[in-house]
C-alpha cells in the first residue's frame, strides 16, 4: 500500500529520491524508449521497480476502458510515444517475449511499438552473421524516425533468425 501513497498525494512520494525528477523528464518528453534484456520472460528488476514508480502518474480514480479498468492520469501524457525493445539468448521469439509484451501492451497501449531481437549474442559473432540484420535494425529506426512505427515489412525481417535455431542452440551449448 505504502507504493499507492502518491496516488493519494497528487504525485508526491513518501521516498526522498531523484524520482520526481525523472517523472519530470518523463511528461516532457516525446518517446519513451525501454530498452532492456528479457529476463525470466520479462523486463529485469531494476526496471520494473522504475515502471512500478510511474504509478505516481495516475490517480486512484479508474474509468473503463474497453473491457478493463484503467487509473486515471494525474497529467496529461497522451502525446507520448512508446518503444520497448527487448532482446534474449534464446534462437527464437516464439514462447519468450510473449508476456513482457503482454506487460508493456497493457501498461502503454496496444499502439506501442515493440521489437523483439532474438539471438542476441550473436552481436559479437562475426560481421558476416550480424552486418545484415544491422541494416534491418537501422531501417527500423529510419522508419520510426520519419513516421512513428516500423513497416510490416521491416518487421518480419526482424523476426527471421540470423541463424538457424539449431545451429545457435549448438553454438551455445559447445557443441561444434
Amino acid at each position: 500500500y505504502g507504493l499507492l501513497l502518491c496516488m493519494h498525494n497528487g504525485g508526491r512520494c513518501i521516498h526522498a529520491d531523484d524520482m520526481p525528477q525523472i517523472l519530470s523528464e518523463i511528461l516532457q518528453s516525446d518517446l519513451l524508449l525501454f530498452s532492456f534484456p528479457l529476463y525470466c520472460y520479462g523486463m529485469p528488476a531494476p526496471f520494473k521497480a522504475l515502471i512500478d514508480r510511474t504509478v505516481a502518474l495516475f490517480s486512484m480514480t479508474m474509468q473503463k476502458v474497453g473491457e478493463r479498468y484503467k487509473h486515471v492520469g494525474q497529467a496529461d501524457y497522451s502525446k507520448l510515444r512508446y518503444l520497448m525493445i527487448c532482446g534474449c539468448c534464446f534462437p527464437n521469439a516464439a514462447h519468450n517475449f510473449e508476456p513482457a509484451i503482454a506487460q508493456f501492451r497493457l501498461m502503454f497501449g496496444s499502439d506501442s511499438t515493440i521489437v523483439t531481437v532474438s539471438e542476441a549474442p550473436m552481436f559479437n559473432a562475426p560481421e558476416v552473421v550480424t552486418k545484415p540484420f544491422l541494416e534491418t535494425i537501422r531501417t527500423a529506426g529510419r522508419e520510426y524516425a520519419q513516421t512513428g512505427c516500423i513497416s510490416d515489412e521491416t518487421m518480419a525481417k526482424l523476426a527471421v533468425p540470423m541463424i538457424p535455431a539449431d545451429l545457435y542452440a549448438r553454438i551455445c551449448n559447445g557443441e561444434h
